[in-house]
């Protein structure tokens, strides 16, 4: 049973009154598509402000509905979704249609974020390589100075001061560098454990850029700055990545993630390590 009144004011935020004319006719798309993809729908996941999330049995096995009112925005994932699909670092997209996609649901798909033991730099580095070793560049909705100002833009709100940033993140994309399709927002939120695929990445914000810039979250996620330091250095000899251009990129985008940090103390070493402090 879905939750109505939860849903809109989760989306709410989000979508505003197009929440309130999207959700009430929720339950009816549910069970059309239900019926249209031979589906027996359960419960709803935890998602976040954007969409609605569903377990589902399928005919190919367990999987997850999700539909959102920016069509657009789901189009665009399914899209990313089938350019990754080659590495088999995503899950398989089944279906797809108007604001909903049905993904194969990923086992046991624990949150990277949330494991006692993390992936280690060479686990992670493969993991790269497989997602930037599929994708057609050309394919990617937007340039990664484009997404990297939509970031700023926000950062900026929660009082983050940029100037840094934005002057070495000029002079990263002034230097000439392979260009790859990027997940783009590949925080370990979105990185979930399989056991018949390793490292799963969820949720793309698809961009084209530098590959060094999927490898940031992964070392600033690090619980301090010892911690960080030896996964920018171990990652970047495991992926064969330039070591000084990870840290460039990191340091351009530690200042975003202070101020999404609700450890003080993380966001403490985030905001040194932007300042080149280590």
């Amino acid at each position: 049973m879905l939750d109505l009144e939860a849903i809109t004011a989760r989306l709410e935020p989000r979508f505003g009154k197009g929440a309130h004319r999207w959700v009430p006719k929720l339950p009816g798309r549910v069970a059309a598509i239900a019926q249209e993809w031979g589906l027996t729908v359960g419960a709803e996941f935890k998602s976040g402000n954007s969409s609605v999330v569903l377990r589902c049995d399928h005919a190919s096995g367990p999987a997850i509905l999700k539909l959102s009112p920016d069509s657009y925005a789901v189009r665009e994932e399914t899209e990313m979704l089938r350019q990754f699909a080659p590495s088999g670092r995503v899950p398989a997209v089944l279906a797809a249609d108007r604001g909903a996609v049905l993904l194969e649901a990923v086992h046991p798909g624990a949150l990277v974020e949330k494991l006692a033991t993390p992936p280690t730099p060479e686990e992670y580095a493969a993991f790269l390589t497989d997602l930037h070793s599929s994708g057609d560049p050309d394919s990617a909705p937007r340039k990664l100075v484009d997404w990297l100002e939509v970031l700023f833009s926000s950062a900026a709100k929660r009082g983050a001061d940029l100037t840094s940033s934005r002057a070495l993140r000029d002079e990263l994309l002034a230097e000439p560098t392979e260009d790859v399709l990027l997940h783009g927002d590949l925080h370990l939120g979105n990185v979930l454990t399989s056991d018949r695929k390793g490292l799963v990445a969820i949720d793309p914000m698809a961009c084209v850029g530098d590959p060094c810039f999927d490898a940031v979250d992964y070392v600033l996620e690090g619980l301090d700055r010892a911690e960080m330091l030896r996964r920018r250095d171990a990652l970047a000899a495991a992926a064969g990545v330039d070591a000084g251009r990870l840290d460039a990129w990191c340091r351009v985008t530690a200042p975003i993630g202070a101020t999404h940090v609700s450890n003080p103390g993380h966001s403490a070493e985030l905001a040194a390590f932007g300042r080149g402090e280590y």
